[in-house]
This record gives C-alpha cells, structure tokens and sequence, in this order.
C-alpha cells in the first residue's frame, strides 16, 4: 500500500530503542487504550528506553521478556513524501520512503493519506 505524508512529522528520537527477542526489560508504563497510541509500553533496559508494541512482550509485573526482535526508528517526514507500507501496527506503519532506496522506518497513520 503506497501512502502521501499530508501532515510534517518531525519528532523521531535520536537514539531509537532496539530490542532483541529473549531479552529482559523492565515495565515502565502502558499507553492509553483509548488514546490515538493504544498497545505501546514505555520499556527501560540495559543503556535503553522507549516505546515498544505490547503485541511483542510477555509482561509480568515490572518484568518484562522480548518475544519478537523491534527497532523503532521513525521518519522524518515532509509534506508530500511517498511512502511504502510493509506492515501496520498500532497507529503507525513500517514503510519505506519512495526515491531513498533502503530508508526504512516507522510512520505515524495520522501523518498520512492513502494513495
């Protein structure tokens, strides 16, 4: 699916966090269920912290055990950039930009327009 950017996203972290699946974090906080960011989980780890999809966690308490690999670096994103969607999760997409050939990253569903 081929998406146009119709709103600048420009708040991407400099230092996305990545986790590995099997690794150990520690439970920080929960997104609103009913806000626009539902199923994401503010996670600490070893020189690391950040959101990540609950979808690919186990939590118990404050424990918390990777069960699938995620790296979240987003684009930044300008008024009429194309992108690609490989896949949809929460709110946002795994895309690439058109004409940045391996550029790829999360953006946010509210940033953008199908087509």
């Amino acid at each position: 699916m081929k998406y146009k950017v119709i709103k600048e996203y420009t708040d991407a972290p400099k230092d996305p966090i990545q986790v590995s699946e099997g690794e150990q974090l520690q439970f920080i906080e929960e997104s609103d269920p009913n806000g626009d960011w539902a199923n994401w989980v503010f996670c600490k780890g070893v020189g690391k912290e950040g959101w990540v999809p609950k979808q690919i966690l186990t939590i118990e308490g404050r424990d918390v055990l990777v069960r699938k690999d995620y790296f979240a670096k987003e684009h930044t994103l300008s008024v009429g950039d194309e992108l690609v969607e490989e896949y949809e999760l929460n709110g946002w997409i795994w895309c690439e930009k058109v004409g940045a050939l391996g550029e790829w990253g999360w953006a946010p569903l509210n940033h953008l327009s199908k087509g």
